[in-house]
């Protein structure tokens, strides 16, 4: 029993986490392919070492809306130098939340979206298949 429960909130957390990740896809997808598009700079950068003793870089864009609004957003890039002009997307509904860099050298928070919502589908799939293998091996048996 304590089996199942733990297999159950196994796959409870991937399906959370998945659910996470392709909401955050479909939302950079959106706003690249039907968002307003905007000049914009890179702000900022700058490094914070974590737990684990590597230093993680950070990336802040910002630009101005079409009604005048300047915004900032931080979005995780491989490289990417301080004052670089970007073309940025977003929607105008959210532009805080909804704004993404786009161009042929600025692929990488696309392609990380796209890695995680990969990582978790395997990772619920293999929850998935646990539980069915635990519930066909234990059910017959009672």
């Amino acid at each position: 029993m304590t089996t199942l429960i733990v297999l159950l909130l196994f796959v409870a957390g991937t399906a959370w986490v998945l659910c996470k990740c392709v909401r955050e896809f479909l939302t950079a997808l959106r706003s690249v392919f039907f968002g307003q598009r905007a000049e914009g700079r890179c702000v900022r950068s700058y490094g914070t070492e974590g737990a684990d003793g590597f230093t993680r870089m950070h990336h802040v864009y910002g630009f101005t809306t079409a009604d005048g609004r300047a915004v900032e957003f931080e979005e995780p890039t491989m490289l990417m130098r301080e004052g670089k002009k970007v073309t940025v997307r977003y929607r105008e509904d959210d532009p805080e939340r909804t704004a993404t860099i786009t161009g042929l050298r600025t692929l990488s928070p696309l392609l990380g979206s796209a890695f995680g919502v990969l990582l978790s589908c395997a990772f619920f799939l293999l929850s998935a298949v646990l539980l069915w293998l635990y519930v066909a091996k234990v059910w017959p048996e009672q």
